[in-house]
């Protein structure tokens, strides 16, 4: 199933990547690739760590952005304006995957789809997508024996300049950039590209379906 949200409201898409991620789990659905967009906000896992990175509390306070935990690990992503939202739910076959092969294969149809619009997309272990060494995508996932999901953030054209004042990226990570830097792209020619994707792989995609 591929999935559009219309609502902004970002409790309310947090509350509906758990919902969708029971439902997996129970075998209530299958496979849902799903976009959305958030009111400007913060996100963050649900532990501290400099491993993963995190935010500028001082900044988020004056800069009055709120800030959310979701139920993933990981640091602190931006969600807001210029920022599209994707999120891959699977059924797997009652074994627990490894790392490594959740994130390669919750983010494949993103980063094919990006090869598709012309960005050199790959993914960089553990948890990012980069065009050109630069991270255009963070990750994070959440797995038990029966349902996997790993969401990440897709920058198109946000406030880049907002971001490295918010967000204080794990060691080793490169500097963020937007899609648009290199080509303009908006969010319907990303959603159309996952698309071809499923299809190519001999999925039937009818049109997205609007939650």
């Amino acid at each position: 199933m591929l999935m559009e949200t219309d609502t902004t409201d970002p409790p309310s898409n947090l509350r509906l990547e758990d919902d969708i991620f029971a439902r997996v789990d129970r075998g209530e659905a299958d496979a849902v690739l799903r976009f959305w967009k958030d009111d400007e906000c913060l996100v963050r896992g649900r532990a501290k760590s400099v491993r993963y990175g995190w935010y500028a509390e001082e900044a988020a306070a004056r800069l009055s952005v709120p800030v959310y935990e979701r139920s993933t690990g990981g640091g602190v992503v931006y969600h807001g304006p210029g920022n599209l939202n994707w999120s891959f739910f699977a059924r797997v076959d009652g074994r627990l995957l490894s790392p490594s092969r959740v994130f390669a294969d919750g983010s494949w149809t993103i980063i094919e789809a990006l090869r598709r619009l012309g960005f050199p997309a790959s993914l960089a272990p553990p948890n990012r997508i980069d065009v050109d060494g630069k991270k255009v995508s963070g990750m994070a996932a959440r797995s038990t024996i029966h349902a996997l999901l790993v969401h990440g953030t897709l920058l198109i054209d946000a406030d880049i300049g907002k971001i490295d004042e918010l967000c204080i990226p794990p060691p080793g990570c490169p500097p963020v950039s937007n899609l648009s830097a290199w080509r303009k792209v908006d969010d319907r020619e990303v959603v159309a590209a996952a698309r071809r994707v499923l299809e190519e792989a001999g999925l039937r995609v009818s049109e997205a379906e609007r939650w």
